[in-house]
């Protein structure tokens, strides 16, 4: 009988035939994108690889708990014969750190959990769960790596997070039993959540302040912005705005939220949410993002008003159409 070789089985082959690896996390990262490469770099060291970690950004105040979180750095490729990106959907997401002829000698692998992925690397795993993290815990028991605290550690605080501390949609049984998992092998529930969730700082209340009074429900669509004017009088950086577009998802009569950040370049950083049943993934994968369902987001060229109008309508028009949809539905059940 001829055995079919998943994705998972020839990144472990190749991760076995390897010798030095390079792991790049996402632009503006997350505690997925972080946990996940620490995860994995402890792991691939187990197994006796050179492992080193790479982000183009600082990696958010709340996740310095991280085992070996002081070890990321804006680093390029140097001899690595493996080069992997982790939570990105595209290569675009690990910034100015690309670098054609070292990507080009190396064998480039990509796992990631968003639907939007544009399979831009030599072996890519993509599969939708909750959070890329389960799927480094699964690769990582495919190589018979031993789970300490360190990489229970790690990878808990990014299924935590992209979960939003389990509450997300897309959590399903699979995910709190990789939760129990990395729990029973010394990760602590409590220590992640605390550090993620209870501690913010004077530069987030200054920012959020004025960021709530700005913010407009219109057509089911809730948002607001943060300019760089406003960035210098809170005395605050981006990083001040992270989970602000997931406090204005839990508003009730928003269908969908969205955050616009103008980054200082020329670009306009856009974070979406959105109830169930709003796929604000298409949205952000029109304007070169993607991302899931109910959370999504892109960075588009432009004027920070010109880019919000553009993308705020868009948003209105699948909030329509999702609140349609039901409607036709029972009008032809009913002319049946």
């Amino acid at each position: 009988m001829q055995i079919t070789m998943t994705k998972r089985d020839e990144i472990a082959r190749a991760i076995r035939a390897g010798h030095r690896a390079l792991l790049f996390a996402h632009v503006m990262p997350d505690g997925d994108t972080i946990g996940s490469v620490l995860g994995l770099a402890w792991g691939l060291r187990q197994l006796g690889l050179v492992a080193r970690v790479a982000c183009a950004d600082p990696v958010p105040a709340e996740l310095h708990f991280l085992p070996g979180v002081d070890e990321f750095a804006p680093r390029r490729p140097s001899d690595e014969d493996l080069i992997m990106i982790l939570d990105a959907s595209d290569l675009s997401r690990i910034g100015d750190l690309y670098d054609q002829e070292r990507f080009a000698a190396a064998l480039l692998i990509n796992i990631d959990h968003h639907v939007t992925n544009t399979h831009f690397a030599d072996l890519t795993w993509i599969e939708p769960r909750a959070s890329t993290a389960e799927l480094i815990l699964d690769l990582l028991l495919q190589l018979d790596v031993r789970l300490d605290a360190d990489i229970a550690t790690c990878l808990l605080t990014g299924i935590v997070t992209d979960t939003r501390c389990f509450c997300t949609a897309n959590t399903e049984p699979a995910t709190l039993r990789a939760a129990i998992r990395l729990m029973d092998a010394g990760a602590s529930l409590a220590q992640i959540t605390d550090a993620v969730f209870s501690h913010r700082s004077m530069d987030v209340i200054r920012l959020w302040g004025p960021a709530l009074c700005r913010a407009v429900l219109s057509d089911g669509v809730l948002w607001t912005e943060i300019s760089q004017e406003m960035l210098r009088q809170a005395n605050a950086t981006l990083e001040a705005s992270n989970g602000l577009v997931n406090f204005l998802s839990t508003m009730h009569e928003a269908r969908a939220a969205a955050v616009f950040r103008e980054m200082g370049d020329g670009t306009v950083d856009v974070s979406l949410r959105s109830k169930p049943g709003i796929d604000v993934s298409g949205v952000a994968f029109a304007f070169g993002g993607g991302g899931h369902a109910q959370a999504a987001g892109c960075q588009v060229v432009g004027e920070l008003a010109e880019v919000r109008e553009r993308i705020v309508r868009a948003l209105q028009q699948e909030v329509r159409a999702s609140l349609e949809a039901p409607e036709r539905i029972r009008s032809v059940i009913e002319r049946l």
